[in-house]
């Protein structure tokens, strides 16, 4: 089978850290890897249609993530990566129910504990599927529990879109509605993201909105707010044309591209009525209850973040979608304080509480594809054969080089 692993191999991890290996260490690429087994009744073997590439993919391949979610490493020393996907069934454990041979699905990564079969942790009854101690490897105490971990233990992610053939448990997997393109469909897992993100932090009606970001993320974002039927005014902060295309195609009202923080600042605080004031050896703040009430930061750099907390009003809201820092060494934190800010992150996604109902993220992501599909068709720029995936790398991790939205690997219909 061919794929693209990641090889938890300590030695190399070290010369990655030291600077003394390639970007690509850590990833290997074979034709030969041993083909998914069916190991439980409650698992599915399916063939990758497209891959989509994350950032957060990059941020793995070039060990750029935080220590922290090594709690959530696999036990596996090879992983195949690739968490946005879809995908055919190709075989079902005899325990599966409503999946069949054929059907298209995509695909939740988090093994959380309905679809390991164990009793809900106190995460998974609240529905923070996100926050499963699954994710840790740790389960319910059972006897399949001790299963598990007599076959090599169980943690972190799954994944398989950098492969042609890959496994999961039955319960991971949502059928594609059959006027969804696959094209379309691989980017359930991104708008999942997007949607909790929205839920968990709606705006009021009345709020101005900021989104940071149009790579796929940002763009999915502004998709989520108009699907949940939110009419706030939107600006999106975009750095290329390309992406500001797509942002007012999919609802931003205006787009901003400027890159100069002293311009940007004026644009945005001549946009949006806020009052902006010159520290003492400092950059501009906005402050008062004029300007911005929201912001989703769906870049999330230091960068970013700093601005974020300047041009908000005070007594707004940052919810951090993006994660493109670790460690911060240059954003005043007592800003949120004075401005009495209220900064929240927001990671991937979990059960949402929709008009009093929980909702599953991805059935929501495909419901809202399948209202319109045209309008995300051809947000998937860029797509290589696993072959090529040097080229699809470097093309995902220089997006504004080569215009692209969302780059993935296509292994076709059939695969």
């Amino acid at each position: 089978m061919k794929a693209v692993k990641f090889d938890y191999n300590m030695s190399k991890v070290l010369l990655r850290k030291l600077h003394l290996g390639s970007k690509l260490i850590l990833v290997q690429y074979k034709d030969c890897w041993s083909e998914p087994e069916i190991k439980y009744p409650n698992q599915v073997i399916a063939q990758t249609i497209y891959g989509g590439i994350c950032t957060s993919d990059l941020h793995q391949i070039f060990l750029e993530s935080s220590y922290y979610i090594s709690i959530m490493a696999t036990k596996a020393r090879y992983l195949t990566l690739g968490h946005e996907l879809v995908a055919k069934i190709t075989k079902t454990g005899e325990s599966v129910v409503g999946l069949e041979e054929g059907d298209r699905v995509t695909y939740n990564p988090i093994p959380h504990c309905e679809t390991m079969g164990f009793k809900p942790c106190p995460s998974c009854q609240r529905g923070n599927y996100e926050h499963c101690y699954c994710l840790v490897g740790q389960g319910d105490g059972s006897d399949l529990e001790k299963q598990y971990n007599d076959a090599g233990g169980f943690g972190g992610f799954l994944a398989g879109g950098f492969g042609e053939r890959f496994w999961g448990f039955g319960k991971q997997f949502h059928k594609v509605p059959e006027n969804v393109p696959s094209e379309v469909a691989v980017m359930s897992e991104p708008f999942a993201v997007a949607i909790h993100a929205v839920a968990r932090n709606p705006p009021k009606e009345s709020d101005l909105v900021i989104v940071v970001g149009m790579g796929i993320i940002g763009l999915l974002t502004i998709a989520a707010l108009r699907a949940f039927g939110h009419a706030n005014r939107i600006i999106a902060l975009a750095r290329y044309p390309f992406q500001a295309a797509w942002a007012k195609k999919l609802g931003a009202d205006e787009v901003i591209t400027e890159r100069k923080p002293a311009v940007l600042y004026q644009k945005i605080t001549d946009m949006t009525g806020a009052r902006i004031f010159q520290p003492v050896l400092s950059k501009k703040v906005v402050f008062g209850n004029l300007g911005a009430d929201i912001i989703y930061d769906c870049v999330n750099t230091e960068a970013s973040l700093d601005d974020d907390i300047r041009l908000i009003q005070s007594s707004g809201k940052i919810v951090q979608v993006g994660l493109g820092y670790v460690y911060t060494k240059k954003v005043d934190w007592s800003i949120p304080i004075y401005k009495e800010l209220d900064v929240v992150g927001s990671m991937m996604y979990g059960m949402q509480v929709i008009d009093g109902e929980r909702v599953d993220p991805f059935e929501l992501a495909l419901k809202f594809f399948s209202k319109d599909p045209e309008q995300y068709n051809g947000l998937m720029t860029h797509t290589f054969p696993i072959e090529e995936y040097k080229q699809a790398f470097e093309c995902a991790e220089h997006k504004g080089k080569h215009e692209a939205i969302k780059v993935g690997f296509k292994y076709g219909e059939q695969g």
